[in-house]
């Protein structure tokens, strides 16, 4: 007989994702963004499992979970446009969901936005979740926020279990008394159960998935008895515009942009004049007067066929990486690559997964931080090389993505300070005599103290060396960071008799340890009952 689920159980099925790494979340203070006051805080990637039991922790208000949504075998089965405007119109967010028919799921995020969550019943590939929302985000114009899963693949450069991807705050901390709930299309918010049922009730097919539109329901007729296959080669952004309709204060740029597009399919007639004529009636709620469009008729006959990508409101419908492929699109030469999510790995020094049109590439901080460096890293290991960025405008990108980059804590042996720590046991360990000769002869002498002390390790700085540096292959390790990490370990340099025939020896003695392979936990995250400054 089959148990009911419980309701942690069902939403961590709703929420299925990497299910070998978290992140875990603190709210500790507001920060200004370029769209308002945001809720800032503290997030860590941690790379254990996640469980029933951190669910029912969320649920109650003890952990705030994040979840990754791209599962180790490259699919996913849920994704979410991530809406940071703050203030935020949800009702006319919602007015449009529900005008284009979209199946998503709005959720109040924990800093203030809105979350939109498209779910599958089953797991599909990841690129078409992620092609999918960005299509949903372009159709309603705000190609400017974010989308999750931010990554479609894993990173070859490194292997798949060192990775993570980035994690998206979980709705419903604290269960019913929660700020982060589901929004149903009437407004109102929505208790978890109910929240689940819509989840389950929205969930698509991949069939129904790949055959999603999203365009206006008074706009579909158009899909249906369009017979011109001139708009399948068309810039994506004029073709969103067409079936949702130009934003209000837009008209004459937009306008001035289909008039490039048609003179690109008609160059040797006078025919784009009449077809943009066509699309003012029935792109614009208020078509330009007829004086208006002759003047920008004779604006764009001047023109030297360049869309105005920069300006709104084809920036706010943009997708560039489709539009390369469009024969009436931009050239590839104009393109700005799409940067995703920053991750930073702690270990020592740390090393940093950028995405670059949902790609990852694992760049050190040398190669981040300088663009010509990045290039060459891009043209390695992606094969393509982003255009020249001036140095001010890159520096303006990265701090932008540092505002929000997940750090990813990794065990201490994947840090340099852990892997000296270890390198210095390892030649303890395996030099190890209980003979004090064993000194001479570039090993360990253990020491046990009859007085019942602590045993020792006694051994020279010049063998430990050469052990790291030439058994461990460290060659780039230098003596001192090797003497530091010895002086953080206890280690003290002092003067030892050996015996007779050698004497007094300064030599480096260390009490015998274990190695500590503790890591930060979820338990370390929880919230205390009476603490007022978790969400």
């Amino acid at each position: 007989m089959r148990m009911t689920k419980s309701l942690e159980e069902k939403f961590m099925h709703v929420f299925s994702g990497l299910d070998r790494a978290y992140g875990i979340y603190e709210i500790t203070g507001h920060k200004n963004t370029a769209t308002g006051v945001k809720k800032n805080g503290r997030g860590k990637t941690l790379q254990e499992p996640l469980t029933v039991e951190l669910w029912q922790q969320h649920l109650s208000g003890e952990v705030s979970i994040g979840v990754i949504p791209l599962k180790d075998d490259e699919t996913c089965k849920w994704g979410c446009i991530d809406i940071d405007e703050y203030p935020i119109d949800v009702n006319n967010i919602i007015k449009t969901v529900e005008s284009m028919g979209l199946p998503v799921v709005p959720c109040a995020s924990k800093s203030g936005g809105l979350h939109l969550f498209l779910f599958t019943k089953d797991p599909v590939p990841a690129i078409k979740f992620k092609n999918k929302l960005e299509d949903i985000a372009a159709a309603m114009g705000r190609t400017g926020d974010e989308i999750f899963p931010k990554q479609y693949q894993w990173s070859t450069q490194v292997p798949k279990e060192r990775q993570t991807g980035n994690w998206l705050n979980m709705p419903y901390f604290s269960g019913e008394d929660t700020t982060r709930y589901g929004i149903n299309a009437k407004g109102d918010s929505l208790t978890p159960e109910e929240f689940i049922t819509l989840v389950e009730k929205k969930a698509m097919t991949e069939t129904a998935l790949d055959e999603l539109v999203p365009a206006k329901k008074s706009k579909r007729k158009l899909i249906a008895k369009d017979t011109d296959n001139v708009w399948s080669e068309a810039p994506p952004c004029l073709v969103h515009m067409k079936l949702n309709g130009v934003p209000e204060g837009c008209r004459n740029n937009a306008l001035f942009s289909y008039g490039v597009f048609f003179k690109k399919v008609h160059p040797e007639t006078e025919e784009w004049k009449d077809k943009l004529m066509e699309v003012n009636k029935e792109v614009c709620s208020k078509p330009l007067p007829h004086g208006e469009m002759t003047a920008l008729i004779q604006s764009v006959e001047k023109s030297d066929y360049k869309y105005q990508c920069s300006q709104p409101p084809l920036v706010d419908f943009c997708q560039s990486g489709v539009c390369i492929t469009r024969r009436f699109g931009i050239d590839a030469a104009e393109r700005e690559p799409v940067y995703g999510g920053l991750r930073k790995y702690l270990t020592d020094p740390p090393l940093w997964h950028l995405d670059m049109d949902g790609q990852t590439i694992v760049l050190e901080t040398k190669q981040l931080h300088n663009f010509s460096m990045f290039q060459q890293r891009c043209m390695e290991v992606l094969n393509t090389c982003p255009p020249d960025r001036k140095k001010i405008d890159w520096v303006a990108q990265l701090n932008t993505l540092l505002q929000d980059v997940q750090e990813v804590d990794m065990p201490s042996d994947m840090t340099k300070s852990g892997l000296l720590e270890e390198s210095i046991i390892d030649f303890c360990v395996s030099t190890e005599s209980i003979s004090r000769l064993a000194i001479m002869s570039g090993g360990a002498y253990r020491f046990e103290d009859t007085n019942g002390a602590k045993p020792q390790w006694w051994f020279r700085g010049r063998d430990v060396v050469k052990y790291i540096q030439e058994y461990k292959s460290m060659k780039t390790v230098r003596e001192a960071e090797i003497f530091d990490e010895l002086k953080k370990m206890g280690a003290n340099n002092l003067a030892k008799w050996i015996d007779k025939s050698v004497g007094n020896k300064n030599i480096w003695v260390l009490e015998v340890i274990e190695i500590d392979n503790s890591q930060v936990t979820a338990e370390q995250f929880k919230k205390p009952i009476e603490d007022s400054a978790w969400e």
